[in-house]
This record gives structure tokens, sequence and C-alpha cells, in this order.
């Protein structure tokens, strides 16, 4: 069953490239207050790979359900003595990708985050974004993120505000709910908490940022993107101090592999 269940997400990602550009649509053209979403997110992560660049000598990258290769080609630019790899699980993501960017650094691979063709701690820098909640058996695909990963891993997924969680526990508004959010093939729902203790004893959690403290459809409702980002950027600061980060819908967490001891 699950091969099966395999084969139609695979499906429905081939499908999804051909239809459409999927980055593209994200942070350029799609509706503004879902490309803000999605932008906060894109700034996070941005924001983790420079600190990482300047910290740590980086020669080798991997960006894991690269769809397009939106960041293999910014960090591809931005070090040019950096190898850069991108994989999907999409033959046609794949393809894509390596029309828009042909730089000497560079390369693709069709693969399965749960699978890996690449051998133990090879991998620089790991990369992992808005993958995990596709992915039927995300646990095994952490662990083989933190499998390849060497020194720095990268990881976002999204998750349910708390607004969302409460609501969603009154009998008679589930479907209205439910109704309201995208139907993006999410087949699995993550947890920081989880993300913590999958990666304990291979990882060391160094940091999260976080946004979206209220569902979109809430947000929707006002018509200033400056005055969502203002109230979003409150709010999450509130849920931080209340350790309260899994109550968001934007998270990216930065970890670093712990080196192994030796007897």
């Amino acid at each position: 069953m699950l091969f099966v269940n395999k084969r139609r997400l695979k499906d429905f990602y081939e499908k999804e490239a051909e239809r459409l550009q999927h980055q593209e649509v994200m942070y350029l053209k799609g509706n503004k207050y879902e490309v803000w979403w999605h932008r906060k997110r894109l700034r996070f992560i941005i924001s983790f790979l420079q600190e990482i660049f300047e910290r740590t000598h980086i020669t080798t990258f991997a960006d894991i359900g690269c769809a397009e290769g939106i960041f293999v080609k910014y960090v591809a630019s931005l070090k040019n003595g950096c190898f850069c790899v991108g994989a999907d699980i999409a033959r046609k993501y794949v393809e894509k990708a390596k029309v828009k960017n042909t730089k000497s650094n560079v390369d693709y691979i069709v693969c399965d985050v749960e699978n890996l063709p690449f051998k133990t701690g090879s991998i620089d820098l790991i990369l992992c974004s808005e993958v995990l909640e596709h992915v039927y058996n995300y646990q095994k695909a952490l662990n083989e993120l933190c499998r390849v990963g060497k020194k720095q891993l990268v990881i976002s997924f999204p998750g349910h505000s708390y607004f969302y969680k409460i609501v969603n526990k009154i009998r008679g508004l589930q479907q209205f709910v439910t109704a309201l959010m995208p139907r993006v093939g999410h087949v699995s729902e993550i947890e920081v908490r989880e993300i913590k203790n999958i990666t304990s004893g291979k990882c060391k959690f160094c940091a999260i940022k976080i946004g979206g403290a209220f569902p979109l459809f809430v947000y929707k409702k006002l018509c200033c993107i400056q005055l969502i980002e203002a109230i979003d950027s409150l709010l999450c600061k509130v849920l931080e101090h209340f350790h309260a980060t899994n109550y968001a819908t934007i998270h990216v967490i930065r970890m670093e592999k712990k080196r192994r001891k030796y007897s």
C-alpha cells in the first residue's frame, strides 16, 4: 500500500511540474497574500544560508525537493567554489531546473527523500524546504537527511496555528475549517518537538524562525501587507516568548550535525 501511495504522490508532482512554474507562482506571481507567506519563509531560509556560509566552510550543498531549483541557483551563484546538487522526486522538475541553471558547479538528480543516493556524511549543507509534509514516512526521510548531512541542515515545514487547532476542535466547524485550507498534497503533519526527538542523537538544534501566527485565510481579511507583516511579527514574538513555536504556519529550523565521539 505504501508503494502505491508513493507512486501516486510521484505522479501528482510530475503533473504539477507539467502544468505550472511552482516557485515562480509562490514567490512572484501568486495571490499577494500567498506570495507574502511564501516570501517570509524564503527570507528565513536565505538568512540561515547566509549565516552558515559566513561561519562554516561549505564545499557541497544539496537542496532536497528542489522543484525548479531556485535555491540551487542562488547558492551556486553565491559560492562558485561550492558544488551544488538539486534533487526532486519529479523528473519534470529536474528537467526544468537543468534548463534554468547551467552553471558548471551544479548537477541535478531524480530521487526519493526517503532513499537518498548519497554517501553518509557526504554533503556539507542540506536544505529541505516544504518537503517532509509531502512524505508518508517523514521520520525515515528526516533520518536520511541527517545521515547524508555532514555539517549543517536547514529544514522548513508548515504547521497549524493555535487559532486553527482551537476552532478545529469545535463540533460542526471541522468541515468548514478544512474547506478553507489549500489542497497542496500534504500527507503528514510535522511538529517541532517531533523534529527535535527524531534528530536528537544526530543533530544539535541551533535556531528556529517562525511566521504565520494566524492561518492565511484570517490575514486575507486585511488589505495591507505591511500591516499583516507587523501584526504577524508581533504575534510570532509572543509565541516564541511562551515557547509555543509549534503554533505557527511557517517553521524554518537550522541544525548542526553532532560530531562522532570515538572511544
